[in-house]
């Protein structure tokens, strides 16, 4: 029956009238916990795919500069699982280790700064990949708060 379908011998209206099925006899066949658990299902899909604007919060420009502090970045290492995945020496975990990353940072994409390709690399962790790793970083911190972000760059730039 699909075959005919494709080659158009048969529209799709017409396969369906008669293969005695519509959209009432399928609902039927789910029953009300199969509906339940359709929508449920449906639900934590839009959920689990953000629906949030992935913008990360913006400082309040009434507010005095923030002054980077790397003792807080290296909290932020260690809880936000920075550490899961990177070493601050050079062993490779799961990603590169991170000893010098503030000199070679700089060379890696010709075009930013040193803290723009750090930045770039938490918050976009797929627009640059260094050579051997692949693009497994979630991109889930692109909703740190820029203070939070100052931090961890000033933190990873104290790594020898």
């Amino acid at each position: 029956m699909i075959h005919n379908t494709l080659a158009g011998s048969r529209s799709t209206r017409s396969l369906l009238a008669n293969s005695g099925y519509s959209g009432v006899h399928v609902f039927r066949y789910l029953g009300r916990n199969g509906i339940f658990a359709l929508a449920l299902g449906v639900m934590l899909l839009a959920a689990a795919c953000g629906g949030g604007s992935g913008v990360a919060p913006t400082r309040d420009p009434a507010l005095p500069p923030h002054v980077a502090d790397a003792s807080n970045g290296e909290r932020l290492f260690k809880n936000e699982s920075c550490s899961a995945c990177h070493s601050t020496g050079t062993t490779r975990v799961t990603g590169p280790g991170l000893a010098g990353i503030g000199v070679t940072a700089g060379a890696r994409v010709q075009e930013l700064t040193t803290d723009d390709y750090l930045e770039q690399s938490i918050r976009d962790p797929g627009a640059y990949v260094v050579s051997g790793f692949s693009n497994i970083m979630p991109n889930t911190y692109r909703r740190l708060p820029q203070d939070d972000v100052d931090d961890l760059i000033a933190y990873l730039r104290t790594l020898e």
